[in-house]
């Protein structure tokens, strides 16, 4: 087993997903996300945590995510992806923003509450085209979805007008 899917294996886990959390709220980096970029060959993209409330349970979720710039799609934007590995089913992060597109962001050590657009059909193309170059891995994830559903893009727009930017 490669050492990138034992780090994945552990970050599903309640503790490991916690674990990651917090190393992304007070050092700014994921070890999980680290790990698989570099079992992958691909840069490092310092994530992102995402807090939606349950479509549900009306309780706050947050999870860690890499995030993609989307200036030239809304300028000052990011945007984030529902792959989740391909499964057949967008992840719930992913369902409580369609029912709810607002959520809050943890960027650059601090908390910035969002807009949240989500891109369908040809508005996706050219934003999906620029992430699929930057991390080929999710053109494998959206083959492995085919049938099932189009992996969703979300763009994340700072409602304080906080200009937000990822690595290129």
């Amino acid at each position: 087993m490669k050492f990138s899917q034992l780090a994945v294996r552990l970050a599903v886990t309640p503790f490991g997903a916690a674990l990651d959390r917090w190393c992304v709220r007070f050092t700014g980096e994921s070890p999980v996300s680290w790990v698989f970029a570099r079992s992958e060959g691909v840069d490092y993209n310092p994530p992102i945590l995402l807090t939606t409330r349950g479509r549900k349970t009306g309780r706050e979720r947050t999870v860690v995510l890499p995030h993609f710039d989307a200036d030239h799609v809304i300028p000052g934007a990011v945007a984030i992806v529902g792959s989740r590995g391909g499964m057949p089913t967008d992840p719930h992060w992913a369902r409580n923003l369609r029912a709810s597109p607002e959520a809050r962001i943890w960027y650059q050590r601090r908390e910035i509450p969002v807009d949240v657009h989500l891109l369908e059909g040809s508005a996706r193309d050219p934003l999906w085209k620029t992430i699929t170059e930057r991390s080929p891995v999710y053109l494998a994830y959206q083959e492995r979805a085919s049938g099932h559903r189009e992996i969703p893009v979300f763009v994340l727009v700072a409602k304080d007008g906080t200009r937000l930017e990822a690595p290129a």
